[in-house]
């Protein structure tokens, strides 16, 4: 047995600690204000765990707040089980409810230490583990709460030993409870669906949507055959069918046309890269050529620069030297340096002078003293003129061998670089003929192999190539037809196969369901007609007589004596048979009553299930025919547009055919043509070729020769220059012998004259005066002429070294001057070749880079052009198509394309308003909803476009019988649908009454109140619209359902009555459905249950609430017991896996009774296992409770509970 066993209060809800025993009737007394109704309000949320249905006035404090003030605030539940005891611990984190379910009985030490203070919720779990307790994870929600208390979890965890009961409708049982306590009113829906849930947890509804589904369109449904039927309609579709046939055709171009300009802007953003390499390239050799163009530049400007420089210097220098000279002409430096150069030689002469002087002068010498003085004067004269003129002749040897050495080295450096300078240019030009040669040898290579061929291009053997497969695609293209056709006509084959197969099937399930239902018809009534019998047998007079007779005579007693109507038996003592006497012959097997309603429920229900089966069947038998028609649909579609696109495309072929052998004529045309310039081109290339090989020969030619006419030259200017440098030497050597043999005739005459004036007599005073005169006048020209020389010496000094720093080197100066600009010359000459060379290749470059560029600026603008096409409405409503790998070759741009593709839009576009008209002014004559579910408005041409191909489709395979003969099934198939769900309602009905007649029997036999002398629930008839038309569908189908499956669509005049009446019948549910909010119909819909209270002869009618049944006391008296029996009657079934557990029910102020009913309504309970728990504010009928609790406030205002009386069992 389970039942929730204690609950406990730690520091909750103005109690500090306290234990309350829940395992009987439970008495809690006390003034008002001391806490029953917050103990009772405890008890019930354990059974709802819902706060808001506690009967908790709304002006004061919430559940949690109220009953969990502090932190250590708790409430425990200690539930019994058969194998034990669990508890449930409630307590707050967070101001939210949280649960724990601890498997232990309920131990204070686990929730308050050894001086009475409340664990906290993390300290409890403390103690468990250290005691070695299991427990749950912390339930933070309600829900999750009440489905593990009532075995409803479908958590991971396995909570199963936490659980009360075992029941997924757990519902009813805490509204019951609630009820009580709160003294709600009492409504039939709710009993009704009470009772309902009790006999089946699963609710019986019939599914409105279903019928509106089948039924949507109804009376259109006629109307658009009829239609469709009309001559007119069939020109219009013709019509139609023809222009959608054009609009594809064309269609299909402006695809190909598409997939060509996708594939010339493929091509154009794969050679625009190429382009703009070739371009980088071009201009990169370009670049190139422009480097090496300044590089020539540059390298002649280096190779110049020096020698620029050096011819600047040299100019400069020669500038100078020439004004050096000038200047010194004009002084005259030549005749200056003769009288300087004479400086000794006047020096020894003035010496020779003064000594004769002084010789001539002196009075007390001897002549021939004198003479011999004189001659050695003149021989020491001569001797000093003689050394002097050595001097000079060795320092003019010494100079001229200096300046026949350096002009030696001169003219062999200049040979030297003559040579080098040659060898430069040699090899440049070397190198120039070796590539020139090769060059030639190419360009005739090329033509020779450009005369060789045929003339051919990649688009020529791409259209040879398309030339050569048009036979074969065109033969590949007339065997996909014809297997494409084979293949449609197979799946035609087997798409008609497969819904004749459907059609078998569903008939032989048909035929075989129907036996079934026939044969469970016939069980039925007997089982009813046998049931309705029964109600003289001795069943019924052992239920009246003898209660509990199931547990005795019951189990012995053959279900034909129980059940037949001869028979006498009466009450007695003595010799009977369990207190009976009785007489009867009749000796079977017993079988209850329960077993033929169990039975005739199980037949109901199964007769139901398959007619709901042959209902579903049919459905199912549709929606298969509506699928394997959509699949066949579905899959013969794109055989279909796969025949019409192969058939398509041979015709394009054929078009193709003749457009590529055009085209191969002018390709070859052009590649000849192409051929020939190109063979001129490379002529001419090898004729400027050939004439700079002959030019670089002839240049190496003149380049040796002038090499060996320099050469010459410089040794023809070496040896007239050494050689006047010796003729100077000579001239100079032949100076100074002259001037020395001058010197000695002087000598010599000045000799004799002093020989003649030896022989003369002197006086004896001495001298010659007139000698003497002649030496003072020498004496003072060589005085005047040293004066010069000493005046003109730095003069000389400076010219010396001018002469010796500039105008001694003015030859060489201008010698290599004129080096110079020969050199300077030549580079600027081979500068101007080379350069001639470069801008050449550059000019070529600037042509190549031109055609370039304009190709590059055409493919941008295609590749502009087909940006530009994606905006427009014709690219974004086939970008698949432009976004698919297939692409088609095409000779044409994407500027041309997207103009022809423009054109056959606006003749697409036209064809297609015209088919929009078409279609719309044949499709006005439709419905919206119409039954073949035409399209009645479009919002693009692809929909216009697929409305005429299914049109065309529908006509061509006549589906409007097909749609025909499919409404006709239908509509009467859901009058049988109709007809079989009604019945399978209706027939629980008689179950529904017989609880009703158990409860009322229930209040009649245990009723312990005397004012009230009836409690009775009736069974009258729905008042719901829907439910009256479908049990009238059911009648009209029982009696026309031949008619209905033969003629319900039919228009001749016999069966007009029964076709309007059926429609007529249809028409109201669906009416009736539209105006109902809903889209189930319950089995409580099927009936109306009434409440009738007689109260000191006051009688409440049949109502469906029960509100004020006479006094406070007895409307709370009238209203727990209804709920206690209807809490009863749930009970039962609540729990599939076990029944043995007990339930709580709570009634606050039940001193409003009277103790008589007190005692009766907790009997009343109990015998329902049923435990009550009731507050007062004083004690009544103490015997009646296993335990009573007074419960009174403390000085600190804390409510302190308080056992009076328990009773042990």
């Amino acid at each position: 047995m389970r039942y929730l066993n204690k609950i406990v209060f730690i520091n909750s809800a103005a109690i500090r600690y306290s234990e309350v025993q829940l395992d009987g009737n439970i008495h809690l007394i006390g003034t008002q204000g001391v806490g029953k109704s917050t103990i009772l309000r405890a008890i019930l949320f354990f059974y709802n765990a819902d706060t808001q249905r506690l009967g908790i006035p709304v002006e004061k404090k919430s559940y949690q707040d109220y009953y969990f003030p502090y932190a250590d605030s708790s409430i425990i539940y200690e539930v019994a089980r058969e194998d034990g005891w669990f508890t449930v611990l409630s307590y707050k984190t967070m101001n939210r409810i949280c649960y724990r379910f601890i498997a232990s009985p309920y131990r204070p030490d686990l929730f308050i230490d050894e001086e009475g203070a409340p664990y906290p919720s993390d300290r409890i779990r403390s103690v468990l583990d250290k005691n070695g307790i299991k427990y749950s994870g912390a339930i933070s929600t309600y829900e999750e709460y009440r489905n593990i208390l009532y075995g409803n979890s479908d958590n991971k965890r396995d909570y199963s030993c936490y659980s009360l009961m075992e029941s997924g409708s757990y519902q009813n049982i805490i509204r019951t409870i609630q009820n009580v306590l709160l003294n709600s009113r009492l409504e039939a829906d709710y009993i009704k669906q009470t009772i309902i849930t009790s006999l089946n947890e699963a609710d019986s509804v019939i599914d409105l949507s279903r019928y509106r589904s089948h039924l949507s369109g109804f009376e259109a449904q006629l109307n658009d055959i009829g239609v469709f039927r009309e001559p007119g309609m069939a020109r219009k579709a013709a019509g139609i069918s023809t222009l959608s046939d054009d609009i594809r055709k064309r269609d299909l171009r402006i695809n190909d046309l598409c997939r060509q300009l996708r594939g010339a802007y493929l091509e154009t953003e794969r050679i625009l890269p190429e382009l703009s390499r070739k371009i980088h390239e071009q201009e990169a050799v370009k670049s190139d050529f422009y480097k090496q163009r300044d590089k020539l530049d540059a390298e002649s400007k280096n190779r110049t620069a020096t020698m620029e420089g050096e011819l600047a210097v040299l100019k400069n220098a020669l500038s100078e030297a020439e004004a050096k000279r000038v200047f010194y002409a004009g002084k005259d430096i030549q005749t200056a340096m003769d009288r300087c150069n004479k400086l000794e030689i006047l020096q020894q002469e003035q010496e020779s002078l003064v000594v004769e002087k002084d010789l001539l002068s002196s009075k007390n010498k001897e002549a021939s003293v004198l003479h011999a003085n004189l001659i050695a004067n003149l021989k020491n004269e001569l001797a000093g003129f003689e050394n002097e003129k050595q001097k000079q002749l060795l320092a003019a040897e010494t100079e001229i061998n200096a300046r026949r050495e350096a002009r030696r080295e001169y003219y062999r450096r200049l040979r030297e670089e003559s040579r080098h300078a040659a060898s430069e240019e040699k090899e440049r030009l070397l190198v120039d003929r070796e590539k020139r040669t090769t060059e030639v040898a190419a360009l005739k290579m090329r033509i020779k192999t450009a005369r060789g061929q045929s003339g051919t291009s990649e688009e020529l053997e791409a259209v040879k190539g398309r030339l050569g497969n048009y036979d074969a695609n065109r033969k590949d293209l007339e065997l996909k037809i014809r297997e494409l056709k084979y293949e449609l006509n197979y799946q035609m084959k087997e798409f008609e196969t497969a819904e004749k197969h459907l059609d078998e099937d569903y008939q032989k399930l048909a035929e075989s369901n129907e036996v079934k239902i026939e044969a469970l018809s016939a069980k039925l009534a007997e089982l009813t007609e046998f049931l309705d019998n029964q109600k003289d047998s001795f069943f019924n007079w052992l239920s009246e007589h003898k209660p509990g007779w199931e547990q005795t005579i019951g189990q012995v007693c053959d279900e034909r004596l129980l059940y037949g109507k001869e028979f006498t038996a009466e009450v007695g003592e003595g010799d009977t048979f369990y207190g009976i006497r009785f007489t009867s012959g009749i000796h079977r097997n017993v079988k209850t009553k329960e077993d033929y309603l169990t039975e005739k429920k199980e037949a109901e229900e199964k007769r139901a299930g398959i007619q709901r089966f042959i209902a579903t069947a049919r459905q199912d038998l549709e929606a298969a025919k509506e699928n394997l028609r959509k699949q066949y649909q579905s899959s013969v579609k794109p055989i279909k547009e796969d025949i019409y696109h192969a058939e398509y495309e041979l015709e394009q072929l054929a078009v193709r055919k003749k457009e590529d052998e055009s085209r191969l004529s002018a390709l070859r045309d052009q590649a000849t043509r192409l051929r020939q310039e190109e063979i001129r081109r490379l002529e001419e290339e090898l004729n400027a070729a050939e004439a700079a090989l002959s030019s670089i020969r002839q240049e190496i030619a003149t380049l040796q020769g002038k090499m060996d006419r320099e050469l010459a030259s410089l040794d023809e200017q070496e040896k007239d220059e050494l050689a006047a440098l010796d003729k100077e030497l000579s001239a100079r050597r032949e100076a100074i012998s002259e001037e020395i043999a001058r010197k000695k005739v002087e000598l010599e005459e000045r000799k004799s004259g002093y020989d003649r004036e030896q022989l003369d007599s002197l006086t004896a005073s001495g001298g010659d005066p007139r000698r003497l005169e002649e030496i003072h006048s020498r004496l003072a020209y060589i005085g005047g002429e040293i004066k010069y020389i000493n005046e003109t010496k730095a003069l000389i000094i400076e010219y010396l070294k001018d002469k010796r720093e500039m105008l001694d080197k003015v030859p060489d100066w201008t010698a290599e001057s004129l080096r110079l600009q020969q050199i300077i010359h030549g580079e600027q000459e081979e500068l101007k070749k080379r350069l001639a060379d470069v801008n050449r290749n550059i000019f070529k470059i600037d042509a190549e880079l031109k055609e370039l560029k304009e190709a590059n600026r055409k493919a941008l603008e295609n590749r502009e052009e087909y940006h530009r096409s994606t905006l427009l409405d014709w690219f974004t409503s086939r970008e698949s198509v432009f976004s698919s790998m297939n692409r088609t070759d095409t000779n044409g741009d994407c500027r041309s394309l997207v103009r022809e593709i423009t054109i056959c839009v606006s003749e697409q576009s036209q064809k297609l308003s015209e088919l929009r008209k078409e279609i719309t002014a044949y499709t006005g004559n439709f419905s919206e909803d119409n039954v073949f579910a035409f399209k009645t408005s479009f919002s693009d041409d692809k929909e216009y476009m697929d409305f005429a191909c299914d049109l065309k489709e529908f006509i061509d395979e006549d589906k409007v019988s097909e749609y025909q003969l499919r409404i006709n099934t239908r509509n009467s198939d859901i009058f049988r649908q109709i007809t079989a769900d009604t019945k399978s309602m209706v027939s629980q009905e008689g179950n529904i009454r017989g609880v009703v007649d158990q409860i009322n029997a229930d209040f009649k036999e245990k009723n312990f109140v005397g004012i009230i002398q009836c409690i009775e629930m009736r069974i009258d008839p729905s008042q719901n619209k829907i439910v009256n038309l479908l049990k009238e569908i059911k009648r009209f189908n029982e009696e026309y359902s031949w008619d209905l499956g033969q003629n319900l669509f039919a228009s001749s005049a016999d069966d007009t009555a029964t076709r309007e009446k059926a429609t007529t019948l249809l028409r109201e549910l669906i009416k009736s459905m539209d105006a109902y909010s809903g889209n189930l119909i319950r089995l409580a819909d099927f009936f109306d249950l009434k409440f009738r209270v007689i109260e000191n002869r006051n009688d409440t009618g049949f109502v469906e609430r029960l509100t004020n049944v006479g006094s406070e006391g007895t409307d709370i008296l009238v209203k727990s017991m209804v709920n206690i029996m209807l809490l009863n009657v749930f009970k039962r079934n609540a729990s599939t896996v076990f029944s043995d557990f007990k339930l709580h029910c709570m009634m606050d102020e039940i001193g409003k009774l009277h103790p008589n009913n007190v005692a009766g309504i907790l009997k009343f309970a109990n015998d329902r296992d049923i435990l009550l728990i009731n507050g007062s504010p004083t004690e009544q009928d103490a015997l009646s409770y296993k335990h009573i609790y007074k419960l009174e406030k403390d000085g600190d205002s804390f409510t302190r509970i308080r056992r009076v009386i328990t009773q042990f069992d």
